[in-house]
């Protein structure tokens, strides 16, 4: 069954087209009513078959698909739409908000990750990021080279574990910007400094596996309940690790609690055996948390932070990039 809905007639320029996939007609009806009311133009289809077929004969700028759907499910349907249009932004809205079907979708090329039920705010927000992100790329001219990576890094789990701890909500965005600044002043590479951006940006998706009870509680952590959130750091590597040309970046996840005196977690890494990755999301993640007040609950200036990071310079943190970071901090958006 396919529908073709149009916008409201007050505006006649849609500011895109969707194609929906849905085996509950009462689903896509809900959906598209509400995206024509914020000027989408919408199609509705209830087979994934169905949907190919239209991608293959229609210019669609998202595709927002079902996961549990007779037939095709949505993550074969996901797979077989990266071979048919590979810059085609896509959507999962599923019933199931586990980490592994987060992962299953990312791993197939979704750009947004969507739990029933869900507000309108949250189906709207993920629609227009998803856009957003597929128009940045097919306008990149490094496309050909970062399309694989950028299909997998997605902003689903973020915004997933945004939603689980209210605490790192916009945290990641300012440690990956800040950290690919410092990776280029130290004459990194651009492979590596995509891969430290993407290290950086997804540093505590691994939270998303710690429960809640541990993350949001506001009194000191006991000794099983620090080794339970020291865990974070493999299962975001792992989480990442799933996608083929990220290796790279989960290695800089897996490791940037490390300390520069060997004394850090997971594997007691020291100096120079710590990815250099890690040794700057660690320097920027530890100035971000201090002045945001996730350490002890207050929130420090930043000449107290800075204070604090020069204490422990050499022994938590290396030393050549905190000088690198102190230097150029003036120059840094850092909240």
């Amino acid at each position: 069954m396919q529908h073709q809905n149009g916008i409201s007639k007050q505006n006649t320029k849609p500011r895109g087209t969707i194609l929906l996939v849905d085996d509950d007609p009462a689903i896509l009806f809900i959906i598209s009513r509400f995206l024509q009311k914020h000027s989408y133009q919408t199609t509705s289809v209830t087979r994934a078959e169905n949907a190919l077929e239209l991608v293959r004969t229609t210019n669609f700028d998202l595709v927002a698909c079902d996961i549990n759907m007779p037939g095709m499910n949505g993550l074969e349907f996901l797979n077989a739409l990266k071979r048919v249009d590979p810059g085609l932004a896509s959507v999962v809205i599923t019933g199931s908000g586990s980490v592994t079907m987060a992962v299953k979708a990312m791993q197939s090329g979704a750009l947004g990750f969507v739990t029933k039920p869900f507000t309108e705010e949250e189906l709207l927000d993920s629609i227009e990021t998803a856009i957003q992100q597929a128009r940045l790329v097919r306008e990149t001219t490094t496309f050909k080279l970062y399309a694989p990576m950028l299909e997998g890094a997605s902003g689903a789990l973020l915004r997933a574990l945004e939603a689980k701890d209210q605490n790192t909500q916009g945290h990641s965005q300012r440690v990956a910007d800040i950290s690919q600044h410092l990776a280029h002043r130290l004459g990194l590479n651009q492979e590596e400094m995509v891969q430290i951006f993407f290290g950086a940006m997804f540093h505590d998706i691994g939270k998303i596996g710690i429960p809640d009870t541990i993350l949001q509680k506001t009194e000191p952590l006991t000794p099983e309940e620090e080794q339970e959130i020291r865990k974070h750091t493999q299962i975001g590597a792992k989480i990442i690790g799933t996608v083929e040309k990220l290796a790279m970046a989960a290695n800089v996840i897996l490791h940037h609690h490390e300390r520069y005196d060997g004394k850090g977690y997971p594997s007691g890494l020291g100096g120079e055996e710590i990815p250099i990755g890690s040794r700057i999301v660690a320097v920027v993640d530890t100035y971000q948390e201090l002045i945001s007040g996730h350490i002890n609950n207050k929130a420090k200036t930043s000449e107290e932070a800075l204070a604090e990071i020069r204490k422990v310079s050499g022994t938590q943190l290396d030393p050549k990039i905190v000088e690198l970071f102190l230097e150029f901090l003036p120059q840094l958006d850092t909240r």
